[in-house]
């Protein structure tokens, strides 16, 4: 470490604190100046400089000065797991944020057009953010945001087109009153799951998050009313005759 010493004032100034909030800090024996000038003035040397860095990351825990002093006296002067510990905690914040930054730019999307969305399709958007990000992972979010970008814009109206035709073609089937394990029915299953590849990417937790917010948000509500519940019993139906 080096051998910088910093007056209080200098530290306050340096690390955004108060002379006040170091001097409590001071008498409460929480972080203890290297040495005092014989003029009283205070001098902290660079332990000191990392106890403090370690203080302020366990602040943002909310910890209390209480508990952050018993923290401090039971991990030593170890440096290296409150590093690490705080560079997860920013990992985690920055996750959360990029999920944020994708949430708005879906909104300024549906925002987007001369005359803006309706109050009816900003409900349905903000209905399909939330429902998304209450079954899919940050992370998971992340992959189809960037499975999005990827296509494009062009790439995703084929990719909805794809859906609709394919759900139209399965429904007539359905209301035909077609057998599920009927090979024209099972040669739409094969469409179906390779529409279903293409949006997990194979992902196994994304296709089981999409099975579970299928499965208790129910079709229709899931879909946004491009399918019925009685077209996903089945293509439910459909599905099993395939052995899978």
């Amino acid at each position: 470490m080096d051998d910088i010493a910093y007056t209080v004032g200098a530290l306050a100034k340096a690390s955004g604190l108060t002379v006040r909030t170091l001097h409590h800090w001071d008498a409460i024996g929480l972080l203890v100046p290297a040495e005092r000038a014989g003029n009283g003035y205070r001098r902290y040397g660079a332990s000191e400089v990392a106890r403090l860095y370690r203080i302020l990351a366990l602040r943002r825990l909310g910890l209390s000065l209480e508990a952050i002093a018993s923290v401090l006296e039971r991990e030593g002067p170890e440096l290296e797991a409150a590093v690490r510990a705080h560079l997860a905690r920013i990992e985690e914040q920055l996750t959360a944020t990029t999920a944020l930054r994708d949430r708005l730019v879906r909104i300024l999307d549906a925002l987007g057009g001369d005359a803006g969305p309706s109050s009816r399709q900003l409900i349905e958007t903000i209905e399909v953010m939330t429902m998304h990000e209450q079954y899919y992972t940050p992370e998971q979010l992340e992959q189809l945001a960037a499975r999005r970008e990827t296509l494009g814009e062009e790439g995703m109206r084929k990719a909805q087109d794809d859906w609709a035709r394919l759900i139209a073609e399965v429904e007539a089937e359905r209301e035909a009153g077609t057998d599920p394990a009927d090979p024209r029915v099972q040669a739409l299953m094969d469409r179906w799951q390779e529409l279903i590849q293409a949006f997990t990417g194979g992902d196994a937790g994304i296709t089981a998050s999409l099975k579970r917010m299928y499965s208790e948000q129910g079709a229709e509500q899931a879909s946004r009313g491009a399918m019925s519940a009685e077209l996903q019993e089945y293509v439910g139906r459909a599905t099993a005759a395939r052995g899978s």
